[in-house]
């Protein structure tokens, strides 16, 4: 009995430590250190105003896309946004349809609620300003700012349209076209002219859109959807004095339709803060550029000012002997730029610096150097041609 008692006080002493230790054993470790980093897009400060980045122009499960309000703003954050728009569509939402047959089992007769497209029945039953509360909510948590609005679908020959800046989306609606516009200018709001060439074969003017335009319905145009960019768009909105502005129509994930290219497309606004007041007087204004594709497009004007501000440009070294001064460009934003002169082309990639060396002009002076900015686009899909300031 004594043995027994010996052997267990032994088993106790030997054993102890390694059940001790076993409790200090956590049940379970994380082997992921989950960081979510957001894509910082850095532009320059243009003639004192700042650059912000915003899409106009997505969609979500309430109309006919793929994400929900809350993911469309942290999506909007994480790829680099300053400002964001949700323009789902007024007159049709057909996930609608969708939802309302998953939930039919909660219904008392286990059928869908009625369900109307606005098109057809000529009223709607959504409430179109829900989707907006439901982003607002989400935008609270980060430095975004939402801008209301909703797509106004016609047919295809007169067109598609986004009203932004509005405060009530319900109220937009009207049996008759026009009015909608009406309603949106009611509103405060600005009407933007979407995908000129959706559905038709050219984006010329018909009958109908010359009358809409010329009565002032229409405050500006997409020169830029996705990836398609409309050329002829900038000159209407240069010699109509339009904004130009630019979307990627999201439906889907832009993940994964912009992971082939640095950022999505969208609108680079010029203006003193990214409130709704001031970036509306600067689109009134007419103070944007559009990115698309590792392009800019925009007016001479505001092309050649975002380009002087982005790049530094200073003489390294003068060669008097031979009559040349080489100079150094540096590129302080996140766009890369391809530069041409004659038949050579430089990269000049965000955050580094090329040289190129210049000589004298027919006269004997020394000039500003002047080089063609081949990913930059004004008017008749011409590329812009700028003499690059010297800094001092």
């Amino acid at each position: 009995m004594r043995k027994l008692l010996l052997l267990l006080v032994a088993a106790i002493i030997g054993f102890a430590p390694e059940v001790l230790a076993q409790k200090k054993v956590a049940e379970t470790r994380s082997m992921y250190n989950t960081v979510y980093r957001r894509t910082e897009i850095i532009l320059p400060q243009v003639k004192g105003m700042n650059c912000y980045k915003a899409d106009f122009h997505t969609h979500t499960i309430y109309s006919d896309g793929g994400l929900t309000p809350r993911q469309r703003v942290r999506e909007a954050w994480y790829d680099g946004m300053d400002v964001l728009a949700i323009t789902d569509h007024l007159e049709g939402n057909s996930f609608a349809k969708t939802m309302l047959r998953i939930l039919a089992p909660y219904n008392k007769d286990g059928k869908p609620s009625e369900w109307s497209n606005a098109k057809k029945s000529g009223r709607v039953i959504t409430d179109h300003n829900a989707v907006f509360d439901e982003a607002a909510e989400e935008a609270q948590n980060y430095p975004l700012t939402l801008v209301k609005g909703t797509e106004i679908g016609l047919e295809p020959e007169k067109g598609h349209f986004n009203a932004l800046f509005i405060k009530d989306v319900n109220a937009i609606y009207d049996t008759d076209e026009i009015k909608r516009f009406e309603n949106a200018h009611k509103q405060g709001g600005i009407v933007i002219h979407n995908h000129p060439t959706y559905r038709r074969k050219t984006s010329d003017k018909n009958e109908w859109q010359e009358k809409v335009y010329k009565d002032g319905h229409i405050d500006g145009v997409e020169v830029a959807n996705a990836f398609t960019f409309y050329p002829r768009m900038v000159r209407r909105c240069v010699e109509e004095k339009l904004v130009m502005v630019g979307g990627t129509d999201s439906h889907g994930v832009t993940d994964i339709y912009y992971s082939g290219t640095p950022f999505r497309t969208h609108t680079i606004i010029f203006a003193k803060d990214r409130s709704e007041k001031s970036l509306k007087k600067a689109m009134l204004k007419r103070q944007t550029l559009v990115y698309c594709g590792g392009h800019i497009i925009g007016s001479e004007y505001w092309l050649k000012e975002f380009f002087n501000a982005s790049i530094e440009c200073k003489v390294v070294h003068t060669n008097e002997k031979k009559g040349t001064r080489t100079f150094q460009l540096t590129n302080h934003t996140s766009i890369p730029y391809t530069l041409r002169r004659g038949k050579g082309t430089y990269t000049l990639n965000p955050f580094e610096s090329i040289t190129i060396g210049f000589g004298k002009n027919k006269e004997g002076y020394y000039t500003q150097p002047k080089l063609r900015v081949a990913n930059m686009w004004g008017m008749d899909n011409k590329n812009l041609v700028v003499n690059i300031e010297i800094d001092k």
